[in-house]
């Protein structure tokens, strides 16, 4: 009687091998395929994307520096407000110098030293008007892994890689096996 219920369990374990084998040999990770959010790079070797534009509105403001009758604010990850303070009771916002990704920036003799993320632009602002990148310094800063979520979004997104890019905003997209979720 022992000796049928010893071969009973094996033939029962042995059932149980054969049919956990075939699972062992599929893909338990299923394509995934939703609408989502991804994000929107701009390269960090474009250089024309660095340019005077109007006045802008402040908003995640950084470091100050005050050069002559100018005052210059950072505009966190976009660039630099230039407001001429000549009149200090009656500042007047000039310009905005578009530098994607730009958190640190120094000015000497006319001259713009300024991150991107990852390079150093140097920038002749001699002119105010007229801004002129004259050479990148590559490589000078580590890439950080910031996290990027879209803002007021419920659903899964592509996770922000800085190694892509500069982020620059977020776009709908059809995204595959997405690792990224808001609540």
């Amino acid at each position: 009687m022992f000796r049928y219920g010893i071969k009973l369990f094996q033939m029962k374990y042995q059932v149980l091998v054969l049919l956990l084998i075939p699972l062992l040999f599929t893909n338990c990770e299923k394509d995934f395929e939703t609408i989502g959010k991804s994000p929107v790079y701009i390269s960090y070797e474009d250089s024309s994307v660095i340019k005077r534009l109007p006045p802008q509105d402040f908003n995640d403001l950084g470091k100050i520096i005050i050069s002559g009758n100018y005052i210059f604010i950072n505009e966190k990850e976009k660039g630099l407000h230039v407001i001429n303070n000549s009149d200090p009771a009656n500042p007047v916002k000039e310009h905005f110098w578009q530098i994607p990704g730009n958190t640190e920036f120094t000015i000497f003799q006319d001259i713009l030293y300024a991150d991107n993320g990852k390079h150093l632009w140097v920038i002749d602002v001699g002119n105010y008007h007229h801004i002129k990148v004259t050479n990148i310094i590559r490589d000078q800063y580590m890439i950080t892994g910031k996290e990027y979520y879209p803002f007021n979004y419920s659903g899964y997104f592509e996770c922000f890689r800085a190694e892509l890019g500069i982020f620059n905003g977020w776009q709908d997209t059809e995204l595959i096996n997405p690792l990224c979720k808001t609540e």
